[in-house]
């Protein structure tokens, strides 16, 4: 005080001297410290942060630790800068405003509170470096840090809140917070989608349930697509056009989906697809049959062994083999499965180490369905789809070699265009 008292008469003493007005002398002095005090401190603000900035750099420099450079781009510094100019400013409040004390203790109210939001900016700040650092980590990458971090800044914000309203407002911390507890039922409503977002992300981290990268389908959000950033309250879905859906993340508690990062882990994606017989096509191999489909090469051992089977069977029963339908014998869609599954079984791009087999589904007012089960070797959705279309193509192709026939639905087939030309103009001419 003895200090701010000798500096402030002396520049009083000075403006006297200079012939300022006694009435103008405190107004003007006041102006004069404050300037001065002002640019100072952005002087002091300048060295800090360029000095802290320096030391910082030098340091990342020496050690080549690829996360230092993160927390300077998050400008974490900056904010701890700030904090040295503010402090200062704290102390020089009296010496400015000797002759003003009423003004004294509002602005260091509001210094006080300045330190506050720079402490609070300063936090955000490192925990936004911290999220770019852990998403980095290999350990981390697939889990929410960016719901964890938006918590913890929640009540970041929640401390600063309240610790500017307890310093303006003079009345202890416990007290704003018995106040805030009285709300809590408004508090709950206001941050509802927040508090089940947290939950949630609780669950679906400890439960493995989703991770960065994953791809999803919920139909409920028209979501189906690479999840690229899981937040405390929102996921967001790239999906395979390129457009965004943000989902709540509740929503993967609540609600059904489909995660395919099974698929992606394993060593094969899935064909699960039928063609449906028509069943009147469907009949006993006769000999003259069997005779053309032995021309086939990858069932021609099949047959053989089959027919060799059969024959050793009817006759030791003493089967009448004049009627087709007596003993045991071999079906065009018998043979076909066998044909499907030899190809499928040689095929280059079909998984053969997972399950693959080729089955008859129940009957229905739409023919046979024989449906094809296997797994292709490589998962990419293109490849995939083109190693499913050629594995049809060639099945579509292949049943008249085996005297089958696809079931069309004769309801849906269009009529053959009538062209009726009226009596008078005659029959129509080649």
């Amino acid at each position: 005080m003895n200090t701010s008292y000798t500096i402030t008469r002396w520049l009083d003493q000075w403006l006297l001297s200079a012939g300022i007005p006694p009435l103008v002398l405190p107004y003007l002095a006041v102006l004069m410290l404050g300037i001065g005090l002002f640019l100072a401190l952005s002087v002091i603000d300048m060295i800090t942060r360029n000095g802290i900035l320096m030391l910082v750099k030098g340091y990342a420099k020496r050690s080549k630790n690829p996360n230092t450079s993160i927390f300077i781009e998050r400008r974490v510094f900056k904010y701890l800068a700030h904090l040295i100019p503010a402090l200062l400013a704290l102390k020089s409040i009296p010496l400015v405003f000797h002759d003003f004390p009423g003004c004294i203790l509002p602005l260091q109210y509001l210094i006080d509170s300045y330190i506050v939001v720079s402490i609070v900016f300063f936090v955000q700040a490192i925990l936004r470096a911290t999220k770019i650092v852990l998403l980095g980590s290999e350990s981390f990458k697939d889990k929410p840090i960016g719901s964890y971090t938006q918590l913890l800044n929640i009540f970041n914000y929640a401390i600063g809140i309240l610790l500017i309203a307890s310093n303006l407002t003079q009345k202890p911390l416990w007290t704003l917070l018995t106040a805030f507890g009285a709300l809590s039922a408004l508090i709950i409503l206001t941050f509802r989608d927040t508090i089940l977002g947290f939950v949630a992300s609780i669950q679906i981290s400890g439960n493995d349930i989703v991770r960065l990268n994953d791809w999803i389908e919920i139909p409920k959000y028209g979501a189906d697509g690479h999840v690229v950033e899981i937040n405390l309250t929102t996921i967001k879905v790239q999906n395979w056009d390129n457009t965004i859906s943000s989902i709540p993340t509740y929503a993967l508690i609540n609600d059904s989906f489909k995660n395919w990062r099974g698929m992606e882990e394993s060593n094969g994606r899935r064909i699960k697809r039928s063609v449906n017989i028509k069943i009147s096509s469907i009949r006993f191999c006769s000999a003259s049959m069997l005779a053309e489909y032995k021309k086939i090469a990858l069932i021609r051992a099949y047959i053989i062994e089959k027919e060799a089977e059969i024959d050793a069977h009817n006759k030791a029963e003493h089967i009448d083999k004049t009627v087709l339908a007596n003993g045991r014998n071999l079906t065009n869609i018998g043979v076909f499965r066998e044909y499907l599954m030899q190809y499928i079984s040689n095929h280059s791009d079909v998984n053969t180490a997972l399950t693959l087999m080729v089955r008859q589904l129940p009957p229905t007012e739409k023919g046979l369905p024989i449906e094809v089960y296997c797994f292709t070797l490589d998962k990419k959705w293109i490849s995939h789809e083109t190693t499913a279309a050629n594995l049809f193509d060639h099945i579509l192709a292949s049943l008249s070699s085996f005297d089958l026939e696809i079931f069309e639905n004769a309801s849906t087939k269009e009529p053959a265009a009538a062209f009726v030309i009226p009596a008078a103009l005659g029959s129509p001419t080649a």
